[in-house]
Formats: C-alpha cells, sequence, structure tokens
C-alpha cells in the first residue's frame, strides 16, 4: 500500500450518554479535555493524540455505539482512493477542510467496524 497508514492519532467513543461519558474521562481518569461541542468532547491523549467521545446519531459512522480508530495519512486523497480501489466500503466521502483541522473520511472494515483516515502531513 503506497499511502502509509500511521499509528492510531485518536481514538473515538460513540456514546449514549455524552454528559455521562464526559464527566467518566475527565473526572474519573483524570483526562484533559481541549475542546467541547454541542455533540462531541476532545481530551488529550499527549503528543498531539485525542481521545473523542460523540453523541450517537443517525449519520451512519455514529449509528451504534463503540469504539473507533482514527490512522493519520499524509496523503489522505491517495490513501482514499487506493482504500476504494481495493474494494474498501466507503461511509462517507472526504469530510473537513485541509485549512484548520485537516481532512478525514471514513470506511468500513470487512466485519463493519468503522474506521477514519484523519490527513496529517508531515512536519
Amino acid at each position: 500500500m503506497r499511502a502509509k497508514l500511521e499509528w492510531p492519532c485518536w481514538i473515538r467513543v460513540v456514546s449514549e450518554d455524552l454528559a455521562k461519558q464526559r464527566r467518566f474521562y475527565r473526572e474519573v481518569l483524570g483526562l484533559v479535555e481541549l475542546d467541547v461541542g454541542a455533540d462531541w468532547v476532545q481530551f488529550d491523549l499527549g503528543g498531539g493524540n485525542l481521545l473523542e467521545v460523540i453523541q450517537r446519531s443517525d449519520e451512519p459512522q455514529y449509528e451504534r455505539i463503540r469504539y473507533q480508530v482514527g490512522y493519520a495519512v499524509e496523503d489522505i486523497e491517495s490513501a482514499h482512493q487506493e482504500l476504494i480501489a481495493r474494494g474498501v466500503q466507503p461511509v462517507t466521502e472526504m469530510l473537513g477542510r485541509r485549512e484548520g483541522g485537516g481532512r478525514w473520511c471514513y470506511f468500513r472494515d470487512p466485519e463493519g467496524n468503522v474506521f477514519e483516515l484523519k490527513e496529517r502531513p508531515p512536519k
């Protein structure tokens, strides 16, 4: 595979009760909260890595409670095209913007588990 997947840069928990999970990761496990939105919260895992807890919704990548892993890639467009060419089922189109938080997209593995590719250009 030309588009090399790097060590996961984040882990996501799709949650039924966001407030309860937020309290758990912040108060029980002691993680530092970095950012929060109406239906998500991000915690610092060190080294630029994140734990994100997001409210379950009807969107296909968030339709049931579970853990998800996000793999960093340098060239997300090539990685996206390559995975599709190899028969990997996409869940979403490219999301986000190159500016700011970068771009990402979701796929399913053969058993239906959702994973993300996250653009992380070399420094």
